[in-house]
């Protein structure tokens, strides 16, 4: 299913999901907050760390654009001594 410009696929998202209960209920387990507060913390953190991934990987040297900006570029050492 297609979501704006991203691809919606429902085995990963599962995958996801079960990877957040896991988590969740190690929350859950070691610290005594409910169960579903352990899930929304963990899958509120998976979400702000994929946006977070998606930033940095898209910026200026990063892994989906690994060429540094015009701006980043030092310029010629064209200076005579």
């Amino acid at each position: 299913m297609k979501v704006g410009k991203y691809t919606f696929e429902p085995i990963p998202a599962l995958i996801g999901l079960s990877i957040a209960a896991l988590i969740a209920w190690g929350i859950h387990y070691f610290t005594g907050f409910s169960f579903g507060a352990s899930l929304a913390i963990a899958v509120v953190s998976m979400l702000i760390n994929g946006i977070v991934a998606e930033a940095e990987d898209n910026a200026p040297g990063g892994f989906n654009n690994p060429l540094p900006s015009d701006k980043e570029k030092t310029p010629p050492n064209d200076a005579k001594p």
